[in-house]
Formats: C-alpha cells, sequence, structure tokens
C-alpha cells in the first residue's frame, strides 16, 4: 500500500518507505497519482490468492526438486548471474 506513481515522469515511490521529495523526484506533487485498487481489500485478496492457487504449485516443484529459489534483494547482478547459474545446470 501507498504506492505512488508521477504520471509526468514515471517514477514509483511509496508514501511509507519511499516518499516522494525534493532529493528524489522534480515535478509538482499533483502528478502523483495512487492506483484505485492499492487498498488493504485488494492485497488480502492477492494474498489469499497467492495462498490457494500460487503455493501449491510452487510446493508441488519443491518436493519434486525442481523449484530453483533466488534472493532477490541482492545485486541485479547477482541476481543475473545465479539464473545463469540455474540454467546452465540445466542444460547439461
Amino acid at each position: 500500500m501507498g504506492r505512488q506513481t508521477c504520471t509526468k515522469c514515471g517514477l514509483i515511490f511509496n508514501q511509507y518507505f519511499k516518499p516522494s521529495n525534493k532529493e528524489n523526484h522534480s515535478c509538482k506533487s499533483k502528478f502523483l497519482v495512487k492506483r484505485s485498487d492499492d487498498n488493504e481489500k485488494t492485497i488480502l485478496k492477492r494474498y489469499e490468492t497467492y495462498v490457494d492457487k500460487t503455493l501449491p504449485v510452487l510446493n508441488h516443484y519443491k518436493r519434486l526438486n525442481l523449484l530453483h529459489e533466488i534472493e532477490g534483494k541482492t545485486g541485479i547482478d547477482q541476481i543475473f548471474s545465479k539464473i545463469r547459474h540455474i540454467i546452465a545446470s540445466l542444460e547439461t
């Protein structure tokens, strides 16, 4: 929740975690818009759908040792390297 997109420059902010300010955004605040579905009800519904529909699929592939997990908080170069390593291991 709290996501804001600038309709002028396209930058994305979060009013709680990465708010727009003079240092990171030069457009006027009138250009910041919030999506209509950025609310608690929608977020809870998405989470329920994840638990009901996606998580069972992930668990199925995990049991078959076919699921590869990558830490997404590292640098893009590290993520790319890990993906390439996984793909290379599948090709042999």
